[in-house]
């Protein structure tokens, strides 16, 4: 039979339920940035394919003349 034991190891601090540890909340932190980023950079390739699709547009009649 094992018995499981819920005392904190060493060096780590017992926290009430709900509150996420120090590496768990480092992970998080880790993770929004990435979201942040790829959020921006999705961002710019949306915003220059419209700029290049408006200068498309433009060059397009003047070639047609």
């Amino acid at each position: 039979m094992e018995t499981q034991n819920n005392l904190p190891v060493e060096g780590e601090k017992l926290l009430p339920p709900g509150i996420p540890s120090e590496k768990q909340q480092s992970w998080g932190v880790l993770i929004s940035i990435v979201v942040i980023v790829l959020m921006i950079v999705i961002g710019a390739f949306y915003a220059w394919g419209k700029r290049i699709a408006q200068e498309n547009a433009l060059i397009a009649p003047i070639e047609a003349q």
